[in-house]
């Protein structure tokens, strides 16, 4: 038997007027849940921020919820392998993966307009 933990990994998409959720739910793997939390992080990091509501609540509430399940992730024993079944690729790490850089464009709009609400208000 192969050592699982229950986690929730969360993606989220932001449209101007919505939003919409996916959720995973499961005694998840070392290997499968760090796969997954690092393929639906970075779908999160450029889907995820283009609505008010998801800037504010949706996206922040999905990436740390992904953060703490892959804390518990990473304090599994390597999985052993079930014999006559491929184990999924890990895949690439986040900060590898250019997608996950489309979320400066929201954290760099948020620093023009504090720096000016700031230098206006001097």
């Amino acid at each position: 038997m192969t050592p699982t933990a229950p986690v929730t990994v969360r993606a989220h998409q932001g449209f101007i007027f919505a939003m919409r959720w996916r959720r995973i739910d499961g005694p998840l793997c070392r290997l499968c849940g760090i796969a997954l939390v690092r393929d639906m992080t970075t779908k999160t990091l450029w889907q995820g921020w283009w609505g008010v509501g998801s800037l504010i609540v949706g996206t922040p509430f999905a990436l740390v919820s992904n953060l703490l399940a892959y804390r518990k992730l990473q304090q599994l024993q390597p999985a052993v392998p079930v014999p006559g079944r491929r184990q999924i690729p890990l895949g690439k790490p986040i900060l590898r993966r250019p997608p996950a850089y489309v979320a400066l464009i929201p954290l760099i709009w948020a620093a023009v307009v504090l720096f000016h609400v700031v230098t206006s208000a001097l």
